[in-house]
């Protein structure tokens, strides 16, 4: 059972101060709060609503690596605009009478992934590289100095960005960094903090985290 835990408040008041009420909760500001959690893997939740009704914004994230080629022999193309909720359901198993492939599509609608069961979730975390499953990564602009063989490098900066791992020659491609959150409220309706909190511990039953990040500014729950 994941366990809840406060957001740093210095974290929230640099979030809170660089946007206004009117858009705190839209795309820009969701993904601007994920940039300051350290955590690759976790849920959020934020209540406000000081003087008014409570709105709450409950996101999913979820930082890991996408393979360049996920099995020998069978690359996949990765689009410039997968959303992590949708990435779960944009794997199919493809059974041919030599191997068994994985095909990447369009993934479908967010409701689509509640139909999903416990065994398709763990097989699709066994093949993509969790973050956290990479402790010794080195990340920034700049490749390392005398890496080892085997060394990966989040390559930050890019549009897309790239994990490589030196060979001993040179960097070669070994996958893509995703960290797109999934949101499951974002303040368009009334919801307290309570509510919110009861949100993403449900979701916790299809998708494992240790933690789930909280903060209460509103006058309605229990900070």
């Amino acid at each position: 059972m994941a366990r809840e835990k406060p957001l740093d408040l210095s974290i929230v008041s640099a979030w809170l101060a660089a946007w206004n009420e009117s858009n705190v909760f839209s795309d820009a500001a969701v993904y601007h709060l994920q940039s300051f959690i350290t955590d690759p893997l976790c849920l959020v939740v934020v209540t406000l609503g000081v003087g008014h009704e409570p709105r709450s914004l409950v996101f999913r994230r979820q930082k890991y690596v996408l393979p360049a080629v996920l099995l020998q022999g069978s690359p996949i193309i990765v689009p410039n605009a997968w959303k992590s909720m949708g990435l779960a359901t944009a794997i199919e198993h493809h059974h041919a009478p030599s191997r068994r492939t994985l095909t990447a599509r369009r993934p479908p609608k967010p409701a689509h992934l509640g139909r999903m069961q416990a065994g398709d979730i763990t097989h699709m975390r066994s093949m993509l590289g969790d973050m956290s499953q990479n402790p010794s990564m080195f990340a920034g602009p700049a490749a390392p100095v005398a890496p080892p063989i085997g060394q990966l490098w989040h390559q930050t900066g890019e549009k897309l960005e790239r994990v490589l791992r030196w060979d001993g020659a040179d960097w070669v491609i070994a996958g893509y960094m995703f960290d797109s959150p999934s949101i499951m409220k974002q303040g368009a309706q009334v919801c307290n903090f309570q509510e919110a909190l009861a949100r993403a511990h449900a979701s916790t039953e299809w998708f494992d985290c240790e933690f789930i990040y909280t903060y209460d500014g509103s006058t309605w729950g229990n900070a």
